[in-house]
C-alpha cells in the first residue's frame, strides 16, 4: 500500500476519536489532541485539529452527520473557552477537563501575575467553522472584541507597534529558543505577531459577514503588517523575532539621558517561524523568492521529512525527546510543515509544496505501518517517533495538504 492510501486510511478511520462529549468543567463537545492529552483543551491545537478535520469531511465527501458532528465540537471548543473569559477579556490557553490545571490559569491571572492569554485563533476558528457550515448567529461579537482588547492593553508595545509574550509560559513553541529563558515582556515574537495579524483579518471578514464594519480591524491589520517590516532583514532575507529593548536602561546620566533610538534588536536565529509572514499574506513577492531559496532550500533546514523547527547549524539545536517544554528546538512537527507548506502555495511554488506534502506524508506512514499510530514529533535525520504515540492533533492537517493540491490539480 502506498504512503498515501496508508495516511488516509489511517485518518479516515481515527480522527473522529478526537471529538469528545463534554465532561468535567467542559459544558460544551470540544476536541482534545490524543494520546499524552486526553480531556486537554489546548488554543492552536483545538484550531488546528478543527480545520484537519473540515478538510476531512471535504475530501472523503463525508456524509452531513459527520460535518455537522465537526461543526458542533469546532462551536463546542470555542464556546468552552468563552465560559473562562474574565470580565477583562482574558481567555486561558490552556484548561482541563478535571483537576490542578482546570482553572489554573486563570487563579493565576486573577492573582495578578503577568500570564500569557490565548494564542491568537479564536476569530480564525470562528470564520474557518462558519465558512464550513454557514452558521455565525451562535458568535459572541462582544467576547471576540473584548479577548482582542486584552492583547492590546496588556501584551502590545506602542513604541514598535509590536506585540510581545509576557512570559515563556505555554508560548506554543515550548521552548523557542527567542522567547524561552528572557525577560518578561521583551520578545516581539514573529510566531505571535504573524498569528495577530491573520486573528484581526478574520476578525474583519467575520464583521462583514455580519452586516458590520470591517474596516477598523482591517485597520489594525495593515498597521501591524507595516511595523513588522523592521523584523524582515534584508541581508539575509529572513524575518526574525525582536528584542524590544523594554529592559534597558534609558536613565543612564553617563549617556547624557540618550536612550536607544532604535525600536528592536534582531533576534537572528532560524527556525521554522520565520516563515510565518509568507503563510499569514504579510510578506511581498520578493522576500518569498529570498526566504525560499535562501533558507527554505537551505539543507539545514529542509530534512527528509520537512522543515526542521530550528535550523541544524544554530547552537540550540536538539531533537531530544522533553515535555513541559515540548521540544521545538529541531524536532519535525507536523503543525510547522503545514503552515510552510501552505507559505509555499501562496508564494506560487506548488511543486516545493507538493514535495513538502510527500516528506509528510512519507513520514507519519512510516510511523502508521510500524506503531499503528502517529506521534507527536519526529527526529528530522531518521524520522524516529518522539512522544506521545498514539497523538492526533493536527499530524490529521497532511489530509489537509493532500486536499489542497487535489484542488489545485483540479482547477488546472
Amino acid at each position: 500500500m502506498d504512503d498515501r492510501r496508508t495516511v488516509e486510511n489511517f485518518m479516515r478511520e481515527k480522527s473522529f476519536t478526537m471529538l469528545k462529549r463534554g465532561t468535567g468543567v467542559f459544558r460544551h463537545p470540544f476536541i482534545d489532541p490524543g494520546a499524552g492529552y486526553e480531556d486537554n483543551l489546548w488554543d492552536w491545537d483545538s484550531h488546528f485539529s478543527s480545520v484537519a478535520l473540515m478538510d476531512i469531511c471535504d475530501y472523503f465527501c463525508l456524509p452531513s452527520d459527520a460535518r455537522r458532528r465537526v461543526s458542533e465540537h469546532t462551536r463546542g471548543y470555542i464556546r468552552n473557552f468563552f465560559d473562562y473569559m474574565e470580565n477583562d477579556g482574558f481567555v486561558p490557553m490552556a484548561v482541563t477537563a478535571t483537576g490542578l490545571f482546570s482553572d489554573y490559569l486563570v487563579r493565576l491571572h486573577r492573582a495578578g501575575k503577568p500570564v500569557n492569554q490565548h494564542k491568537p485563533f479564536l476569530c480564525q476558528s470562528v470564520l474557518a467553522v462558519s465558512d464550513f457550515d454557514g452558521e455565525i448567529d451562535w458568535c459572541d461579537f462582544d467576547k471576540l472584541r473584548k479577548y482582542l482588547g486584552f492583547y492590546e492593553k496588556n501584551q502590545w508595545d506602542c513604541n514598535s507597534g509590536l506585540f510581545f509574550w509576557r512570559n515563556d509560559v505555554m508560548i506554543g513553541m515550548d521552548n523557542n529558543p527567542t522567547v524561552f529563558g528572557r525577560p518578561e515582556n521583551s520578545v516581539a515574537d514573529i510566531y505571535l505577531n504573524s498569528f495577530m495579524y491573520r486573528e484581526y483579518s478574520a476578525m474583519a471578514k467575520l464583521c462583514r459577514k455580519t452586516g458590520r464594519s470591517g474596516e477598523e480591524y482591517d485597520a489594525r491589520a495593515e498597521k501591524l503588517k507595516a511595523a513588522m517590516n523592521v523584523l524582515f532583514d534584508r541581508h539575509s532575507g529572513l524575518y526574525y523575532s525582536a528584542d524590544l529593548l523594554s529592559h534597558t536602561r534609558r536613565d543612564e546620566v553617563f549617556h547624557h539621558n540618550l536612550g536607544v533610538f532604535w525600536k528592536t534588536m534582531p533576534l537572528k536565529i532560524r527556525m521554522w517561524a520565520c516563515f510565518l509572514p509568507m503563510y499569514c499574506g504579510i510578506s511581498t513577492p520578493e522576500q518569498d523568492r529570498m526566504m525560499i531559496e535562501r533558507h527554505y532550500l537551505d539543507p539545514h533546514f529542509l530534512s527528509p521529512y520537512g522543515v526542521r523547527t530550528v535550523a541544524d547549524d544554530e547552537s540550540m539545536y536538539n531533537t531530544e525527546c522533553s515535555s513541559n517544554p515540548s521540544n521545538w528546538l529541531g524536532p519535525i512537527w507536523i503543525v510547522a510543515n503545514y503552515c510552510v507548506f501552505k507559505g509555499l502555495l501562496r508564494a506560487g511554488r506548488t511543486d516545493l509544496a507538493s514535495d513538502l506534502c510527500d516528506r509528510t506524508v512519507k513520514l507519519l506512514a512510516a510511523d502508521i505501518r510500524k506503531n499503528n499510530a502517529m506521534s507527536e514529533s519526529y527526529v528530522p535525520e531518521s524520522g524516529a517517533p518522539m512522544m506521545y504515540g498514539g497523538f492526533l492533533n493536527w499530524n490529521c492537517l497532511a489530509v489537509s495538504m493532500l486536499k489542497e493540491l487535489k484542488e489545485k490539480e483540479g482547477r488546472k
